[in-house]
């Protein structure tokens, strides 16, 4: 009898399993070889699941933000405002925290990547990303109405707040400099003028 097998858990346990692989040689020094024999798997098979190693980065990157998600969920609970669920939401650029900063390397260099190729499928999967990210901070912005915490016309403000974070990395990276404060100001400023006062 033929052994079945999830073709997306196997392309998610190859992905997992390569993780340090890409955190340690970064997306353009990483090979299938290295691939294959990370995840423990012949050169071919990893061409069963995958068409080329950026589809493999696309995985890892979804789980980094899955990941993040999950985090997120966990962080947080009916009591915690939506400012500490927005900040929560950034912390990937925000936090002070070592182990993220090779995701911040890996990240950054996929965005050096994307910017300079215009490859179609980084685009589309560029605009994946972004919208499971928007579509959690319209869930933040949602609870945050309906809890009465911040006024409605705070919808108009989630592609500018995704945007901003987005532009505050950017510049960081471009300039070396640390904007993490500057970013939290903005936050902070922002929801001085969103948040409704009891």
């Amino acid at each position: 009898m033929a052994i079945k097998v999830d073709k997306d858990k196997k392309r998610r346990d190859i992905a997992i399993a390569c993780t340090e692989l890409l955190l340690e040689k970064g997306i353009k020094n990483l090979t299938i070889i290295e691939i294959a024999k990370t995840a423990g798997i012949g050169k071919g098979t990893v061409y069963d699941y995958f068409s080329n190693k950026e589809e493999i980065v696309f995985e890892i990157i979804r789980n980094f933000i899955e990941k993040h998600h999950d985090s997120l969920l966990s962080q947080s609970d009916k009591k915690t405002s939506t400012k500490q669920k927005l900040l929560y939401l950034f912390d990937f650029f925000l936090w002070e925290y070592k182990p993220y900063e090779k995701h911040l390397d890996v990240f950054r260099e996929y965005l050096s990547v994307t910017l300079s190729s215009k490859c179609n499928p980084m685009l589309e999967f560029n605009r994946e990303c972004s919208d499971f990210i928007r579509k959690i901070l319209e869930d933040i912005i949602e609870e945050g109405i309906e809890k009465g915490e911040i006024r409605d016309v705070s919808r108009n403000l989630i592609d500018g707040i995704m945007r901003a974070e987005r532009g505050y990395m950017v510049v960081a990276w471009a300039e070396g400099r640390d904007l993490k404060q500057e970013f939290k100001e903005f936050i902070d400023t922002l929801f001085d003028l969103i948040e409704i006062k009891i």
